[in-house]
């Protein structure tokens, strides 16, 4: 899954980014998730569970534009 674009659950629509890396602890893999860098508000890399994320698209420019300019209107 590593290099694979994926969204947050908890915001899908705001929270895309790239699997960077992988990690398995017994029964529990977890992946490294990097925010998008061309999004306005980034999180810095957090490790989530594979519950956590969903595999989706990569946006293109224009849809991450949007993106940027929803999130600065409800600031």
């Amino acid at each position: 899954m590593i290099g694979q674009y994926v969204r947050m659950v908890v915001a899908p629509n705001t929270r895309l980014g790239t699997v960077r890396a992988t990690r398995f602890d017994k029964d529990h893999v977890s992946y490294l998730f990097q925010q998008d860098p061309r999004l306005v508000f980034t999180l810095p890399d957090v490790w989530m569970q594979d519950c956590e994320l969903e595999e989706c698209r990569r946006p293109t420019d224009d849809q991450v534009a949007a993106i940027n300019n929803l999130t600065i209107q409800e600031l």
